[in-house]
């Protein structure tokens, strides 16, 4: 604590400001306030989970919510779609398992890419629903073509 002399023989005590304190606090509060929603939104906007095996997805029922990634075989329809089933590698690339699904895609929110990006030959994350004879019923889709390998 400093102190300062008033007059000889008496002495007073300043005190230190604690302003600057709490100011850096309630900057850092309002930084963080705004970063994590960020992140957080960032993060669900990516997909969030990372995606079933081929063994999760054998295995799911019908009405089971699931996230797959496949590469497009065909377009039988501008609503339906038909793909390989792919499972990452440990390396990050994706390999073909062999499995043919239908994914159909009317009303699915497209995330980093359009429409047109879907054609044969691209690479999507589909989550929705699963419904019978493995028909993916698509709620969300990422555009995954250029940013990943299929080995």
């Amino acid at each position: 604590m400093k102190t300062s002399t008033i007059v000889p023989g008496q002495v007073r005590s300043k005190r230190k400001s604690l302003g600057p304190f709490f100011l850096g606090l309630f900057l850092l509060g309002i930084a963080a306030a705004i970063a994590i929603p960020l992140y957080l939104g960032f993060t669900a906007m990516m997909g969030g989970p990372a995606p079933q095996t081929a063994r999760q997805f054998l295995a799911a029922t019908p009405g089971a919510r699931v996230q797959i990634v496949v590469e497009v075989t065909g377009m039988p329809s501008g609503t339906l779609l038909t793909a390989n089933l792919l499972q990452k590698n440990a390396d990050g690339s994706y390999s073909r398992t062999g499995k043919t699904i239908s994914v159909i895609w009317s009303s699915t929110k497209i995330v980093m890419g359009s429409r047109s990006d879907i054609k044969v030959g691209a690479i999507l994350q589909a989550n929705g629903l699963l419904g019978a004879d493995n028909v993916l019923s698509a709620e969300q889709m990422v555009i995954l073509t250029g940013f990943v390998q299929v080995k």
